[in-house]
């Protein structure tokens, strides 16, 4: 009897050890991420073009915690968010996002991190007050929900398979931009320039394509079978197929020929 009340002892004792051992790892790493963070912190403050490899470190720093530390992300993405409005063009309305200069390098980082953000429905992006020129930047399969990117430069922006549901891409210029299979459901495009954009296989699901340029964009197997103002005119030059879907009310173009193809167009 004495020696199994030995042993039950002895078993709680390595237990509560053990316990102890690992409180006291988790203790350590809480301290390590949260001087790994204010190290971050300390690189993006740094200031001026000869500091910009001091920021890119911040940056890529603060994706690796974010990564390491889920219960950290939501706050890392709010840094970074910050960031962005701080250091990004401020906005100029009525805009021809043609016409605005890139982001700064820094700046081009920030938005790519958040593209590749974990849980990221759980996190809207806020990007509000700023212009964000981010022309051939490649996104692939970025989760960009719900984030403003209204009067954006986007051209020729690979965006194939991105999450882009939500997004306000309100006199967005997305020309030449490839959004293959992309969820653009309830995307505000109001006034948005999409001539050339390939939409294949994309869906658009209550999207808002009031006043939107559609010439020569590619629609075949696009479903915009739910979208909000959308015209005749509007696609009268664009690119569909028989798996294309359009609202009621809205002509199908003639025929399946590529839109440069038609002398009309």
């Amino acid at each position: 009897m004495a020696a199994l009340l030995f042993t039950a002892r002895s078993l709680d004792y390595t237990a509560d050890a053990t316990r102890a051992t690992r409180d006291q790892i988790d203790l350590s790493a809480q301290g390590q991420i949260a001087d790994r963070f204010n190290r971050a912190i300390d690189q993006l403050g740094q200031t001026g073009p000869d500091k910009l490899s001091i920021r890119l470190g911040g940056i890529y720093s603060l994706e690796h915690i974010m990564r390491d530390s889920p219960g950290d992300g939501h706050t890392v993405i709010e840094v970074l968010c910050a960031f962005i409005r701080t250091n990004g063009l401020a906005p100029t309305e009525p805009a021809d996002p043609s016409k605005i200069p890139a982001v700064p390098e820094d700046v081009l980082a920030a938005v790519t991190v958040l593209g590749r953000r974990p849980n990221p429905d759980n996190s809207r992006l806020d990007f509000t007050g700023t212009q964000l020129s981010l022309p051939g930047i490649s996104l692939n399969d970025a989760n960009l929900a719900y984030a403003n990117l209204a009067y954006a430069n986007l051209r020729f922006a690979g965006l194939v398979g991105a999450d882009l549901h939500g997004v306000d891409l309100r006199g967005a210029h997305l020309g030449g931009a490839h959004l293959g299979g992309a969820d653009l459901r309830g995307v505000d495009l109001r006034g948005a320039y999409l001539g050339g954009v390939d939409l294949r296989d994309a869906d658009l699901g209550g999207a808002d394509l009031g006043g939107t340029n559609l010439v020569r964009a590619d629609l075949r197997a696009a479903d915009l079978a739910d979208v909000k103002n959308l015209t005749s005119a509007a696609v009268r030059c664009s690119w569909v197929d028989d798996q294309t879907r359009l609202p009621p009310g809205v002509t199908r173009p003639a025929g399946e020929a590529a839109p440069e193809d038609r002398a009309s167009c």
